[in-house]
């Protein structure tokens, strides 16, 4: 099974670097175009199956990457990461953010800790190794979830995803 993951097109918040979080902000204009550049790769992947957050952002990607006309399903334990009170807030309110990715600690606690997004993931990612064999998925979601993909399936990367970035995990 080969899993590509893609961050969601670029949306205002990202622009003016505010954290994200669970809101309904869609796509701005960039975001619109980096999707479509996307979608000209993407149909040429043979893609079987589509999940995605159910946020608006990662479902108006989704669908744009949808070239081919597969089911597309929405699963909850995609959405972004719970910033609480820091939702749509500038993001340099938190000056060392790598704390925001450790395990076995929370010093914000106004954030889901890292924890909670790696036991979700874990949990989708065992459900489709459970329903599918040598299916290829695309998976459409958010910036703090696909670093944790990363982190789960050994190949993390310094950097952290940009908007419209599309990853590779193949799974045995």
């Amino acid at each position: 099974m080969i899993l590509y993951v893609v961050r969601h097109g670029q949306t205002e918040a990202n622009v003016n670097h505010l954290f994200n979080g669970i809101n309904e902000g869609d796509l701005n204009k960039n975001g619109i175009q980096q999707a479509n550049e996307l979608a000209a790769i993407i149909k040429n992947i043979d893609i079987d199956y589509i999940y995605c957050s159910p946020l608006k952002r990662t479902i108006h990607t989704a669908n744009i990457l949808n070239v081919n006309n597969r089911p597309l399903y929405k699963d909850n334990r995609l959405i972004e990461r719970d910033c609480g009170l820091y939702t749509l807030k500038p993001s340099n309110l938190i000056k060392d953010k790598s704390k925001l990715y450790l395990k076995n600690e929370n010093e914000y606690n106004e954030f889901e800790s890292y924890d909670s997004i790696l036991n979700r993931l874990d949990s989708f990612i065992k459900e489709l190794k459970e329903k599918y064999t040598d299916e290829n998925i695309l998976i459409v979601t958010h910036g703090d979830i696909v670093y944790a993909f990363q982190d789960l399936l050994n190949s993390k990367n310094e950097t952290y995803p940009k908007t419209c970035e599309l990853s590779k995990f193949e799974l045995k």
